[in-house]
């Protein structure tokens, strides 16, 4: 393959310098001969710049009101990186040490030129330009390299996240199953002797009227009696498979609901209710006394956290999986193309202004008995039914909190599994 021709553009002022250096170069470059284009002045070698691109540029540093080194910074302004040798009609130390400190690839004296220095000059400016052009390549390419790196980790790190949220997810679930199955068989042992004691209480009420004391105390009895009875229901709630009524259901309505009979008391406590409710929801396939449940659960909890008052928003939305609660991720409008395959999910989410939940305690808010309030308060398995609930539903429940602004519960519920739940699956689930 024959060596392509060299394109070279030569400024010089002076027709008499100009002719000669042609003619050296020609004598020092035959095979293939150059192709050599002549400047007479800085402007005109600036337009023949934006014209033709040039694999060597050889400049007179006198040119009239400008220099050569003048043309070498308004080239490289431009972004151009031709190489430049800088000629001179006197050997000035100074002038050359002004050109290379700019840019220059070579200086030589006019006075001194042959047509072996000029050919030697030109090679040598090229070597150096393509050394530095696979410099730059390699430095362009490591820097993709390590940008590529940074991506795949970053990738990396995020997959061990949802890795590790999977195995706690499916930690929680063993261990919530198997108190569910736990709680179903003492549960019914504990209601036999319990129903008797009951029996035998209400009767020592109606006989013995006429003692105060014993009345007293046979009250105090019937209310712990109750409450062990509150404490069964919900574990055996906690803990039934039961028949479940599928319907297509509007969330935003079934909100809606539950919030038209908890509203009015958390205003008159200071409480504001927040509504962010996505109007264009699809339908979903869902129990709908078992979602209301989940959200009084929450809403409750949410009015309790609030007891000097505060806001609590409501938010549904459409999103796809990866998206985390505060938008991190791919969103509806991002990559397409990365998008597919992303199972779509629709999100509720509950954020209070309470002061949140420490956070040796996020871990363990769903597990049965864990409650933070006092004992007359609460059995610690609201939270643990709604995450079964939600778990039955084949979505997912989490909290969020940096143990002083606030909480934040996240409900994802499937939006396409064949709309979305079959029935026999959620049942025995």
């Amino acid at each position: 393959m024959n060596p392509q021709a060299l394109k070279i553009l030569l400024v010089e002022d002076d027709q008499d310098d100009a002719y000669l250096i042609k003619e050296l170069i020609r004598e020092g470059l035959t095979h293939p001969a150059p192709q050599i284009d002549h400047a007479i002045s800085f402007e005109k070698a600036m337009q023949q710049f934006d014209q033709v691109e040039y694999d060597i540029c050889m400049v007179d540093y006198h040119l009239g009101a400008e220099t050569g080194v003048g043309l070498l910074n308004s080239i490289r302004s431009k972004n151009i990186n031709t190489p430049l040798i800088v000629l001179t009609g006197q050997g000035d130390q100074e002038v050359a040490v002004e050109a290379m400190k700019a840019g220059a690839t070579d200086y030589l004296t006019k006075g001194k030129l042959t047509a072996e220095t000029l050919s030697n000059s030109i090679r040598y400016a090229m070597q150096l330009h393509k050394e530095a052009e696979r410099r730059q390549h390699t430095e362009e390419m490591l820097k993709q390299s390590h940008q590529k790196l940074t991506v795949a980790h970053q990738e990396l790190q995020a997959s061990m996240q949802k890795l590790k949220a999977a195995q706690n997810q499916i930690l929680r679930s063993e261990k919530l199953a198997g108190i569910g199955r736990l709680a179903a068989g003492v549960c019914h042992e504990i209601l036999n002797p319990l129903n008797i004691i009951s029996g035998h209480t209400q009767a020592l009420l109606m006989e013995r009227e006429d003692d105060p004391t014993l009345m007293e105390d046979l009250c105090s009895v019937t209310e712990e009696i109750h409450r062990i009875e509150k404490i069964i229901s919900g574990l055996l709630k906690f803990s039934r498979k039961g028949d479940v009524e599928l319907k297509h259901t509007d969330m935003n309505k079934e909100l809606e609901s539950v919030l038209s009979i908890t509203e009015g008391e958390m205003n008159l406590e200071g409480i504001e209710v927040i509504r962010k409710l996505d109007p264009n929801l699809p339908m979903l396939l869902v129990d709908r006394d078992r979602m209301r449940q989940v959200f009084l659960n929450i809403i409750n909890n949410a009015k309790y956290a609030m007891s000097t008052g505060g806001a609590l928003i409501v938010q549904t939305e459409s999103v796809l999986s990866g998206v985390s609660s505060n938008g991190a991720g791919e969103s509806n409008g991002g990559n397409h193309a990365s998008d597919q395959g992303k199972a779509k999910i629709l999100r509720i989410s509950f954020t209070d202004t309470g002061p949140g939940i420490k956070k040796e305690n996020l871990s363990k808010i769903f597990d049965p008995f864990f409650t933070t309030k006092p004992e007359d308060k609460g059995t610690g398995l609201g939270l643990s039914v709604c995450y079964s609930i939600i778990e039955k539903h084949g979505g997912s429940m989490e909290a969020e909190s940096s143990g002083k602004n606030g909480a934040k519960f996240i409900i994802d519920l499937p939006l396409n599994q064949n709309q979305e739940i079959e029935s026999p699956a959620l049942e025995n689930s």
